[in-house]
């Protein structure tokens, strides 16, 4: 007569390595480093609110926002060789 057998296999599954404290410390240093300054930030949300107000619409709001990062990331860059 056949018979039936149960056999469990596992699997090991590994664990990531928490992040130590210097790994945060240099993430949230890097992450700092690549946001707006708050001018900067008042002055993309100010123009946000202006095309989603319809006081300008909104391609010549996006122009304008990325002629000032274009200029400000060329002013800063001219900075840093000089």
């Amino acid at each position: 007569m056949p018979y039936v057998t149960a056999q469990w296999h596992t699997t090991q599954v590994p664990l990531p390595q928490i992040p130590g404290r210097d790994e945060v410390a240099s993430t949230v240093s890097a992450v700092r480093g690549a946001l707006p300054s708050r001018e900067q930030l008042l002055f993309y949300s100010g123009l946000t609110a202006a095309a989603a107000l319809s006081v300008i619409e909104w391609p010549v709001a996006a122009a304008i926002g990325i002629g000032t990062a274009v200029v400000q990331r060329t002013a800063s860059r001219g900075n840093g060789q000089a």
